[in-house]
């Protein structure tokens, strides 16, 4: 397949991706901050794509390779002319201790794309302020929030972050929104 790797826009990558694995039989999750840029219109744009999968690398590497996609350390996959990399992370899907059960599900120009939902993706930006203090997931975490305030379970995100014991910094990204 041709792509026009200058001009994709991290959407279309991640459905490219998620697509030609998932018609091969590889079942695989966006997560990470490619999820806020997709959610924020590209308010907030990320350098990476973080896929999960419990397939073995083995698996996707001749599929990414066919789309032109070189294999560049123990899990990076990258292309010269896009503007972005590719990794997969080991599974399971989980934010802090809390297993992902239900996904999100897009439509792209190349196909189907499976991805953390808004909410998850509010705590999986929560989780990185948490646990390695980054204000700038604190500030996608917020972005979000605020984008999608109607549409998300804030007792639930609240309930979440209880139960990571970070009731404190969970008042703060409140006290943001």
């Amino acid at each position: 397949m041709k792509v026009d790797w200058k001009d994709i826009k991290i959407k279309d990558i991640a459905g490219l991706v998620c697509q030609k694995l998932k018609d091969k039989g590889i079942d695989t999750v966006l997560t990470g901050g490619a999820c806020v840029t997709i959610y924020s219109n590209n308010k907030y744009i990320s350098g990476d794509l973080d896929f999960v999968t419990y397939f073995n690398l083995k698996n996707i590497v001749p599929v990414l390779k066919a789309l032109g996609l070189t294999k560049k350390g123990t899990r990076h996959f990258e292309n010269p002319k896009c503007p972005f990399f590719i990794e997969f992370l080991a599974p399971p899907v989980s934010i802090g201790s809390l297993p992902v059960k239900k996904y999100a599900r897009k439509k792209t120009k190349y196909g189907y794309l499976k991805l953390l939902t808004v909410e998850d993706s509010i705590k999986d930006r929560l989780a990185a302020f948490y646990y390695w203090n980054d204000k700038q997931s604190l500030d996608q975490a917020v972005m979000l929030a605020k984008d999608y305030k109607k549409k998300i379970n804030f007792k639930s995100i609240r309930g979440w972050s209880k139960q990571e014991n970070q009731i404190k910094k969970y008042k703060e990204f409140l006290s943001k929104i």
